[in-house]
């Protein structure tokens, strides 16, 4: 099941953890895994050979570092073998309606990352509904893979009105990315049918063996959906 992605991002994350998070995602085939950039070379080692893609954060939680700093950021994560990129907007930027420089901020990270994938973080639960469009619109744009809900750091997480607001914003230019409080699997059924076709979790273990427990039935009606799980 590559619907959901584990993550290993938490600040006070150990080597334990983020070995238990890897063996994790081998065995249940997630698209990828989301560590620390100070983890990188431990999941790359672990993963190398599986198929599954080491993930990392840059400019994380907060997103308000300069365009220069987060392209070097990019830069330096993906030489420590790092096959994703998730950044976080500038907020600031997008509330004072700075469309240039919020563009470049993302074309950077996007230019950095040269092919691999780039998801950016809204923070939703810091925008109103007219800055959650504005912002995927200029994400796609600029060309990033995903737009993605939240940090999961702060106070709010995914929500299925924001997930098909950002749906119909990016006009399918790019995917979205649901991340933070989803806690049942069929909550996940609810955000497919509202747009999101990647999650980002701590449970996805708990995902995969609550999904084995459904009735026929109700696992048959998530077969429409072509997915990605990331922990």
């Amino acid at each position: 099941m590559k619907e959901s992605r584990p993550s290993a991002v938490h600040p006070n994350a150990t080597r334990d953890e983020v070995l238990k998070f890897a063996e994790t995602a081998v065995r249940l085939r997630t698209a990828s895994l989301t560590v620390q950039p100070h983890d990188i070379r431990l999941a790359a080692e672990q993963l190398k050979g599986t198929g599954v893609l080491v993930g990392t954060v840059v400019v994380f939680p907060l997103g308000n570092e300069t365009p220069a700093m987060k392209e070097y950021q990019a830069k330096a994560v993906l030489d420590l073998g790092a096959e994703e990129v998730d950044m976080v907007i500038n907020i600031p930027a997008l509330k004072n309606g700075e469309v240039e420089f919020f563009i470049n901020d993302v074309q950077g990270v996007f230019r950095a990352a040269e092919g691999a994938k780039v998801k950016v973080i809204l923070e939703t639960c810091y925008l109103t509904r007219e800055e959650k469009r504005r912002a995927c619109q200029w994400i796609a744009q600029a060309g990033a893979h995903f737009v993605k809900t939240s940090t999961a750091y702060a106070d709010g997480g995914a929500t299925l009105d924001d997930v098909r607001l950002m749906y119909e914003a990016v006009e399918g230019k790019c995917l979205v990315k649901a991340a933070g409080g989803i806690r049942e699997v069929n909550e996940i059924l609810e955000y497919l049918k509202a747009g999101a076709r990647r999650f980002g979790s701590t449970r996805t273990d708990q995902f995969v063996q609550a999904f084995r427990e459904l009735p026929k039935d109700q696992r048959e009606a998530f077969g429409e959906f072509l997915i990605d799980l990331t922990i």
